[in-house]
Protein backbone atom coordinates (compact mmCIF):
# COMPACT_ATOMS: atom_id res chain seq x y z
CA UNK A 1 0.00 0.00 0.00
CA UNK A 2 1.66 3.45 -0.94
CA UNK A 3 2.30 5.63 1.78
CA UNK A 4 -0.34 8.43 1.85
CA UNK A 5 1.75 11.19 3.12
CA UNK A 6 5.16 11.44 1.52
CA UNK A 7 8.23 13.05 3.31
CA UNK A 8 11.61 13.87 1.61
CA UNK A 9 14.31 15.97 3.40
CA UNK A 10 16.76 17.43 0.72
CA UNK A 11 19.40 19.79 2.16
CA UNK A 12 17.74 22.22 4.60
CA UNK A 13 14.72 21.57 3.23
CA UNK A 14 11.31 19.34 4.13
CA UNK A 15 9.07 17.92 1.35
CA UNK A 16 5.73 16.74 2.89
CA UNK A 17 3.29 15.54 -0.01
CA UNK A 18 0.00 14.15 0.07
CA UNK A 19 -0.02 11.08 -2.00
CA UNK A 20 -3.78 9.90 -2.64
CA UNK A 21 -4.06 11.56 -6.07
CA UNK A 22 -6.54 9.49 -7.46
CA UNK A 23 -9.27 10.65 -4.60
CA UNK A 24 -7.91 14.31 -4.50
CA UNK A 25 -5.56 13.93 -1.41
CA UNK A 26 -8.52 14.06 1.32
CA UNK A 27 -6.94 13.48 4.08
CA UNK A 28 -7.81 10.84 7.00
CA UNK A 29 -7.81 10.13 10.85
CA UNK A 30 -3.95 8.25 10.12
CA UNK A 31 -2.89 11.38 7.98
CA UNK A 32 -3.69 13.90 10.74
CA UNK A 33 -1.49 12.04 13.29
CA UNK A 34 1.15 11.74 10.80
CA UNK A 35 1.29 15.30 9.31
CA UNK A 36 0.94 16.44 13.46
CA UNK A 37 3.87 14.34 14.36
CA UNK A 38 5.58 15.45 11.44
CA UNK A 39 5.51 18.96 11.72
CA UNK A 40 6.16 18.76 15.30
CA UNK A 41 9.41 16.58 14.55
CA UNK A 42 10.15 19.49 12.05
CA UNK A 43 10.20 22.04 14.52
CA UNK A 44 12.86 20.45 16.56
CA UNK A 45 15.40 20.35 13.44
CA UNK A 46 18.07 23.49 13.44
CA UNK A 47 19.38 23.09 10.39
CA UNK A 48 15.50 23.49 8.35
CA UNK A 49 14.84 26.21 6.52
CA UNK A 50 11.83 25.46 5.22
CA UNK A 51 9.27 22.97 4.90
CA UNK A 52 7.36 22.69 1.43
CA UNK A 53 3.70 20.94 1.56
CA UNK A 54 1.73 20.08 -1.66
CA UNK A 55 -0.37 17.66 -2.95
CA UNK A 56 0.17 14.76 -5.42
CA UNK A 57 -1.53 14.86 -8.74
CA UNK A 58 -4.07 16.88 -10.07
CA UNK A 59 -5.51 18.55 -6.84
CA UNK A 60 -3.29 19.81 -3.54
CA UNK A 61 -6.34 18.61 -1.14
CA UNK A 62 -10.06 18.27 -1.15
CA UNK A 63 -10.46 18.36 2.67
CA UNK A 64 -10.94 16.16 4.99
CA UNK A 65 -12.45 13.02 5.24
CA UNK A 66 -15.78 12.55 7.24
CA UNK A 67 -15.71 9.32 9.53
CA UNK A 68 -19.24 6.98 9.37
CA UNK A 69 -20.67 8.48 12.24
CA UNK A 70 -22.51 6.74 15.23
CA UNK A 71 -25.07 4.04 14.07
CA UNK A 72 -28.45 5.20 14.32
CA UNK A 73 -30.12 4.79 17.63
CA UNK A 74 -26.36 5.89 19.46
CA UNK A 75 -26.28 8.30 22.21
CA UNK A 76 -24.71 10.95 20.78
CA UNK A 77 -21.02 11.93 22.55
CA UNK A 78 -20.96 14.60 24.25
CA UNK A 79 -18.95 18.13 23.81
CA UNK A 80 -15.81 17.23 25.31
CA UNK A 81 -15.59 13.80 23.83
CA UNK A 82 -16.22 15.12 20.39
CA UNK A 83 -13.70 17.65 21.29
CA UNK A 84 -11.35 15.36 22.15
CA UNK A 85 -12.07 12.65 19.07
CA UNK A 86 -12.35 14.85 16.30
CA UNK A 87 -11.68 18.89 16.65
CA UNK A 88 -8.56 18.81 18.79
CA UNK A 89 -7.18 16.39 16.30
CA UNK A 90 -7.91 19.13 13.71
CA UNK A 91 -6.47 21.91 15.59
CA UNK A 92 -3.18 20.26 16.83
CA UNK A 93 -2.60 20.43 13.01
CA UNK A 94 -2.77 23.98 12.95
CA UNK A 95 -0.87 24.14 15.92
CA UNK A 96 1.83 22.33 14.79
CA UNK A 97 2.25 24.88 11.67
CA UNK A 98 2.27 27.80 13.89
CA UNK A 99 4.67 26.18 16.53
CA UNK A 100 7.47 25.13 13.58
CA UNK A 101 10.13 27.62 13.42
CA UNK A 102 10.86 27.04 9.69
CA UNK A 103 8.21 28.51 7.25
CA UNK A 104 5.63 25.90 6.08
CA UNK A 105 5.66 26.77 1.82
CA UNK A 106 2.09 25.77 0.04
CA UNK A 107 2.57 24.94 -3.61
CA UNK A 108 -1.10 24.62 -4.58
CA UNK A 109 -2.71 23.26 -7.74
CA UNK A 110 -6.06 22.03 -8.55
CA UNK A 111 -8.23 22.15 -6.07
CA UNK A 112 -7.94 23.41 -1.87
CA UNK A 113 -11.64 22.66 -0.28
CA UNK A 114 -12.54 22.52 3.57
CA UNK A 115 -9.33 21.23 5.52
CA UNK A 116 -7.07 22.06 2.39
CA UNK A 117 -8.33 25.91 2.35
CA UNK A 118 -7.34 25.98 5.54
CA UNK A 119 -4.01 24.70 5.84
CA UNK A 120 -2.99 27.08 2.46
CA UNK A 121 -4.19 29.68 5.21
CA UNK A 122 -2.04 28.53 7.82
CA UNK A 123 1.42 28.22 5.67
CA UNK A 124 3.17 31.48 6.33
CA UNK A 125 3.61 31.09 1.96
CA UNK A 126 1.35 30.58 -0.44
CA UNK A 127 2.16 30.13 -3.93
CA UNK A 128 -0.98 28.97 -6.44
CA UNK A 129 -1.06 27.79 -9.64
CA UNK A 130 -3.43 29.97 -11.80
CA UNK A 131 -5.93 26.98 -12.19
CA UNK A 132 -6.59 26.48 -8.53
CA UNK A 133 -9.47 26.68 -6.74
CA UNK A 134 -10.49 27.43 -3.23
CA UNK A 135 -13.86 26.77 -1.03
CA UNK A 136 -14.80 26.04 2.32
CA UNK A 137 -18.30 23.63 1.70
CA UNK A 138 -18.40 22.70 4.84
CA UNK A 139 -22.28 24.42 5.43
CA UNK A 140 -23.29 21.38 3.32
CA UNK A 141 -22.56 19.13 5.79
CA UNK A 142 -24.48 21.40 8.87
CA UNK A 143 -21.25 22.23 10.14
CA UNK A 144 -20.13 26.01 10.41
CA UNK A 145 -16.36 25.90 9.53
CA UNK A 146 -14.76 27.64 13.20
CA UNK A 147 -11.91 25.12 13.00
CA UNK A 148 -10.96 25.88 9.18
CA UNK A 149 -11.78 29.78 10.06
CA UNK A 150 -9.00 29.87 13.35
CA UNK A 151 -6.14 29.17 10.34
CA UNK A 152 -7.53 31.98 8.22
CA UNK A 153 -6.68 34.58 10.19
CA UNK A 154 -4.92 36.48 7.49
CA UNK A 155 -7.89 36.26 4.82
CA UNK A 156 -10.18 39.56 4.49
CA UNK A 157 -12.98 38.68 7.37
CA UNK A 158 -15.87 39.70 4.62
CA UNK A 159 -14.08 37.51 2.31
CA UNK A 160 -14.02 34.61 4.64
CA UNK A 161 -17.84 35.08 5.45
CA UNK A 162 -18.88 35.42 1.67
CA UNK A 163 -16.96 32.05 0.97
CA UNK A 164 -18.31 30.41 3.73
CA UNK A 165 -22.22 31.38 3.15
CA UNK A 166 -22.37 31.15 -0.47
CA UNK A 167 -19.76 27.73 -0.58
CA UNK A 168 -18.58 29.27 -3.82
CA UNK A 169 -14.93 28.18 -5.09
CA UNK A 170 -13.14 31.04 -5.58
CA UNK A 171 -9.93 31.23 -8.08
CA UNK A 172 -6.17 31.73 -7.48
CA UNK A 173 -6.73 35.56 -8.45
CA UNK A 174 -9.51 36.07 -6.19
CA UNK A 175 -7.43 34.14 -3.27
CA UNK A 176 -4.81 36.47 -3.68
CA UNK A 177 -6.84 39.37 -3.42
CA UNK A 178 -8.37 38.12 -0.17
CA UNK A 179 -4.63 37.23 1.17
CA UNK A 180 -5.13 33.63 0.98
CA UNK A 181 -2.30 32.80 -1.22
CA UNK A 182 0.48 35.35 -1.96
CA UNK A 183 1.55 34.62 -5.84
CA UNK A 184 0.35 33.14 -8.18
CA UNK A 185 1.95 31.72 -11.86
CA UNK A 186 1.46 29.75 -14.40
CA UNK A 187 0.72 26.07 -13.23
CA UNK A 188 3.14 24.54 -15.41
CA UNK A 189 5.70 27.31 -13.97
CA UNK A 190 5.00 26.08 -9.62
CA UNK A 191 8.03 24.02 -9.70
CA UNK A 192 10.70 26.54 -11.29
CA UNK A 193 9.23 29.19 -9.35
CA UNK A 194 8.94 27.04 -6.02
CA UNK A 195 12.65 26.00 -6.63
CA UNK A 196 13.59 29.70 -7.29
CA UNK A 197 12.35 30.77 -3.77
CA UNK A 198 14.09 27.98 -1.95
CA UNK A 199 17.68 29.27 -4.28
CA UNK A 200 17.00 32.41 -2.70
CA UNK A 201 16.56 31.08 0.45
CA UNK A 202 19.63 29.50 0.90
CA UNK A 203 21.24 32.64 0.59
CA UNK A 204 19.69 33.65 4.07
CA UNK A 205 20.94 32.87 7.61
CA UNK A 206 18.42 30.22 9.16
CA UNK A 207 17.82 32.77 12.31
CA UNK A 208 16.98 35.43 10.30
CA UNK A 209 14.43 33.45 8.05
CA UNK A 210 12.65 32.10 11.51
CA UNK A 211 12.44 35.60 12.71
CA UNK A 212 10.49 36.65 9.82
CA UNK A 213 7.99 33.89 10.14
CA UNK A 214 7.69 34.68 14.14
CA UNK A 215 7.26 38.38 13.86
CA UNK A 216 4.73 38.02 10.69
CA UNK A 217 2.87 35.66 13.24
CA UNK A 218 3.01 37.68 16.59
CA UNK A 219 4.67 41.28 16.14
CA UNK A 220 2.33 42.21 13.77
CA UNK A 221 -0.89 41.80 15.63
CA UNK A 222 0.36 44.42 18.39
CA UNK A 223 -0.22 47.94 18.76
CA UNK A 224 1.80 49.73 16.95
CA UNK A 225 3.84 51.25 19.47
CA UNK A 226 4.55 47.95 20.71
CA UNK A 227 5.27 46.49 17.29
CA UNK A 228 7.91 49.46 16.57
CA UNK A 229 9.83 48.25 19.65
CA UNK A 230 9.83 44.86 19.18
CA UNK A 231 11.09 45.32 15.35
CA UNK A 232 13.92 47.59 16.79
CA UNK A 233 15.28 45.06 20.15
CA UNK A 234 14.44 42.18 17.99
CA UNK A 235 17.01 43.24 14.71
CA UNK A 236 19.69 44.44 17.63
CA UNK A 237 19.32 40.76 18.92
CA UNK A 238 20.03 39.28 15.77
CA UNK A 239 22.51 41.69 14.74
CA UNK A 240 24.44 41.27 17.96
CA UNK A 241 24.21 37.55 18.34
CA UNK A 242 27.24 35.17 18.46
CA UNK A 243 28.35 34.27 15.02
Amino acid sequence: MAQQILFERKGPFAHVTFNRPRAGNPINSAMLTRLTTLMQDLGKEDDLRAVVLRGNGADFCTGRERGKGKPPGAAPDSAYVLHGKVMARILAVYKAFRDCPAPIISVVQGRALGFGCALVGGSDVAIAGDGARFSLPEMTHGTAPTLAMSALTKVSPKALADMIYSMDEIDAQTALAIGLVGRVVATENLDETVDALLARMMEYDIPQIRTVKRFIARGLTLDPETTSDLAGYTLATLNTRPK
